[in-house]
Parts: C-alpha cells; sequence; structure tokens
C-alpha cells in the first residue's frame, strides 16, 4: 500500500502490509495501525499522534527527527529498529520485543517501560524525565548523562548498568536494584544519604 496524502486522521490501517515503505512528513492522527506489516520502514520528520500498534510488525525500522506521541505499543516486535532524534513523549510499551534497539538523541519523557526488557541497551545522554520504568529490566544498560528526573524507578533492575554522570532522583537508590552498578562520586554520597549513612573523614 502507497501513501500518498501528508495528514492521516482516524484512519484504520490494521493489518495492512507497509513493509518497506520509505516516508517523509507525513503526519498520523488517532489511526490504529494494530496487526500492520511495517518492519523495514524508513521515516523522516514523521509525527503519530495516539495511534495504536498493538501486535503490528515494526522491527528493522529507522525513523529519524520523528515523534511517537502518546502512542500505545502492545505485544510489538521492535528488534533492530533504530529511532534518531527522536520524540516518544508519553507513550507506553507494553509486552514489546525491544532488543535489540537503538534509541539516539531521543526525548523519552512521560514514556511508560513498566515492566519491559531492555537490558544492555545503549541509553546514554537521553532524556527520561518523569518516565515509567517500574519493574523493567536495564541490567547492563549504558545510561552514562542519562536524565532520569522524576522517572518511577520501584523494582527497576540496574544490575551492572553504568549510572556515570546520569541524573537520578533520590528514589532511584532505595527502589531499584542496583548491585554491581557503576556510579560516580558525588552519585555514591547521594546513594548515602538516601540510606541514611553520614560520610565523614575518620577525624571527624
Amino acid at each position: 500500500m502507497r501513501l500518498t496524502e501528508i495528514l492521516y486522521q482516524d484512519e484504520d490501517f490494521t493489518e495492512v502490509d507497509l513493509r518497506g515503505a520509505q516516508w517523509e512528513g507525513i503526519t498520523f492522527q488517532r489511526c490504529d495501525f494494530s496487526g500492520a506489516a511495517l518492519s523495514r520502514v524508513s521515516g523522516k520528520a514523521i509525527s503519530f499522534e495516539q495511534c495504536q500498534f498493538t501486535s503490528a510488525e515494526m522491527y528493522g525500522s529507522t525513523y529519524t527527527a520523528s515523534a511517537f506521541t502518546t502512542c500505545r505499543f502492545e505485544y510489538t516486535p521492535f528488534h533492530g529498529a533504530t529511532f534518531h532524534g527522536c520524540r516518544l513523549t508519553g507513550s507506553s510499551f507494553h509486552h514489546c520485543r525491544l532488543v535489540p534497539i537503538s534509541f539516539l538523541e531521543c526525548d523519552l519523557t512521560l514514556t511508560s517501560f513498566a515492566g519491559e526488557k531492555l537490558s544492555g541497551t545503549d541509553l546514554s545522554g537521553l532524556r527520561m524525565r518523569e518516565a515509567n520504568l517500574t519493574g523493567a529490566d536495564l541490567s547492563g544498560c549504558d545510561l552514562r548523562r542519562t536524565d532520569l528526573i522524576g522517572a518511577r524507578t520501584g523494582g527497576l533492575i540496574l544490575k551492572q548498568a553504568d549510572l556515570r554522570g546520569a541524573l537520578v532522583g533520590a528514589d532511584l537508590w532505595t527502589g531499584a536494584k542496583t548491585a554491581g552498578v557503576r556510579i560516580d562520586t558525588e552519585q555514591a554520597m547521594y546513594f548515602a544519604g538516601a540510606h541514611g549513612l553520614i560520610v565523614g573523614a575518620p577525624t571527624e
């Protein structure tokens, strides 16, 4: 199926075959892509607003300077997908296959990955403010310089992750599983404070 318009509103694309499509400058508002074949799609400056992607095949796709705003992904395979300079504000992922996936210079503010597995993923330098990471598996992830202020981190698995230079709230140090996490000196002070420790020289 070839798309020829620049704006689609309330369209039903369920189970439509769009594999290998090359899109630029298209806006989709409240469209349903459930069960659609979207693998190996190349999208530039695409906007998805309040769209549904239940069981859509999105593996191997590449999106550049695009936006997925308040979209819902459920049972959606993303393995091999790349998002570069994209904004996913308010979108949610449920029971998706995400590994391996690439997020480069992306804004994941208010995005929900609750219970999802992203282990070993490079999430460095991303904006993930107020993201829902409850029960997610980010073990072994590169989170250097990532902005996690306000993120919900209860039950978050961070084993062997690299958090050096990341911006985090105090709740992370008490609610997440942090065994083997790599942190910097300043973060170590915050960790100690979050656990009620008082740090000082031996002579004090």
